[in-house]
């Protein structure tokens, strides 16, 4: 009698089919609106050549240790062909310093592959010429520099936004 009732009143409401297949394509809608925004953001931070980049972490590539930075005021600020660095090196093992620079990009460089901003460009730091490539995703924001100086090269991973947050 039981299983009777179930069925009955089974038949009797309406199916949920139709409206969570409607809340899901909605809810999938949204996700790609949500995802292009982010991208097309992205794209806006890149083509403006106005943007900060705030490193997470750092590695000398060669023989480095990984580390975080948690330091608000080491960023790289690029505004159109200037270029402002205050980012921590470590060329020598367990002697990281900061370089500290205003210079102007030459040769600047950005194209976009599969969602991917590759960027690159070289400055002078003194009397020495060094070199800036960046790989930024529109897809999950991550950006990672090397900076390739006549010293050794380093690695940093990191975000960027909006130049006039600094």
């Amino acid at each position: 009698m039981l299983l009777f009732g179930v069925a009955a009143y089974a038949q009797d409401t309406p199916s949920a089919t139709p409206t969570a297949t409607g809340n899901h394509q909605s809810a999938k809608m949204r996700r790609e609106a949500r995802k292009a925004a982010f991208s097309a953001n992205i794209s806006r931070l890149i083509e403006s050549r106005s943007y900060i980049f705030r490193p997470i972490t750092m590695q000398n590539i060669v023989s480095g240790n990984t580390h975080n930075i948690f330091a608000y005021y080491l960023y790289v600020d690029v505004d159109g062909d200037r270029l402002t660095m205050h980012l921590p090196v470590e060329f020598t093992s367990f002697v990281i310093s900061t370089v500290n620079l205003d210079a102007y990009t030459e040769e600047y460089k950005a194209t976009l592959t599969d969602g991917n901003w590759r960027i690159t460009f070289s400055f002078m730091n003194g009397a020495e010429r060094w070199f800036a490539e960046y790989f930024i995703s529109t897809i999950t924001g991550q950006a990672r520099l090397a900076l390739v100086t006549p010293n050794g090269v380093m690695r940093y991973l990191g975000t960027i936004e909006k130049a006039s947050q600094h």
